[in-house]
């Protein structure tokens, strides 16, 4: 069995609007970021994506 756990950024998607704009803690920022569950969230999604605008395959 095969598991594709990479997505190529055209699959993931894009932000249209900031996690941290409407959060209670903005005031904090940038301290709580890396203490934030959304943006550790945001930025998995993110580390497993592949850009589609990269090298081309030889294949």
């Amino acid at each position: 069995m095969i598991i594709k756990r990479d997505k190529f950024d055209f699959e993931i998607g894009y932000l249209v609007k900031s996690p941290c704009r409407d959060c209670a803690h903005r005031k904090n920022l940038p301290q709580c970021a890396d203490q934030c569950s959304l943006i550790n969230k945001v930025r998995i999604i993110l580390a497993r994506g592949i850009s589609c605008a990269g090298r081309y395959s030889t294949y």
